[in-house]
């Protein structure tokens, strides 16, 4: 993109900064301290920021990562911010080649002092893009059944498939709440869970926010609850009606 022009007038400059680039990028009118009160940090260090920020666009409301580096300023892990800035540019395009899930990178830039990377979700980076949704396996699957045999082991393998993958997240859910209360009441010396989250929290808290992203999943719940209900519900109606 063209020369992003930074104002550092007053304020904090990286947010300011941070706050200048996402105007410029997005054509938005507000002013950079407007922006920039906005803008919700979600991880600072001596060389990065990381900010979060939900705004209304063509598509409807759309969540944005701000991602912003200090290039010449070294981090906790020895890092300068030009090395970071470079190495989450190359991992959210490698993430984009590959169609993997996480945050997809709108823009960047550089100037003397910063480097910035403006990321989306998926569903909205496809959406701002033009590009229609990819079809589902389930539409896939309704286009090209198969015969009844093939179909039902096909159903038996993804539900044993799909019960390990829902016992090990749960289990991985459960590990995260413990941790996420322990550094709540660390940091505020009671049970909460408001701490700044790391880059992977980062990274799945934008994923949850693709409709997209666990679409498929959330409908196949819904199936399994819902039949599940109705056949409970149908089991106990004969004892019902001898009654």
């Amino acid at each position: 993109m063209g020369t992003v022009v930074i104002d550092k007038s007053s304020g904090t400059a990286i947010t300011r900064a941070a706050a200048s680039f996402l105007g410029q990028v997005l054509g938005l009118g507000e002013a950079p301290t407007d922006l920039a009160a906005d803008l919700s940090p979600i991880k600072r260090d001596a060389n990065a920021s990381i900010y979060t920020i939900q705004l209304e666009s063509s598509v409807g409301p759309a969540a944005f990562l701000v991602y912003a580096y200090v290039l010449h300023e070294r981090g906790g892990d020895g890092r300068t911010g030009k090395q970071g800035f470079d190495a989450g540019l190359e991992t959210l395009q490698h993430a984009a080649a590959n169609d993997s899930p996480g945050p997809r990178a709108v823009a960047h830039a550089e100037t003397d002092d910063f480097g910035f990377i403006l990321a989306t979700t998926p569903g909205t980076y496809r959406a701002l893009v033009g590009e229609g949704a990819t079809s589902s396996a389930l539409e896939t699957g309704q286009q090209s059944a198969g015969a009844p045999a093939d179909l039902e082991r096909a159903r038996s393998a993804s539900a044993e498939d799909l019960l390990r993958l829902l016992r090990d997240a749960n289990r991985h859910a459960t590990d995260w709440l413990a941790a996420i209360q322990q550094a709540g009441r660390s940091v505020k010396g009671e049970d909460r869970g408001l701490i700044e989250f790391t880059e992977n929290e980062t990274e799945l808290a934008l994923f949850l926010l693709d409709d997209e992203s666990i679409g498929s999943l959330l409908k196949a719940l819904n199936v399994l609850v819902t039949t599940a209900q109705e056949q409970a519900a149908a089991a106990i109606e004969p004892e019902d009606e001898d009654e």
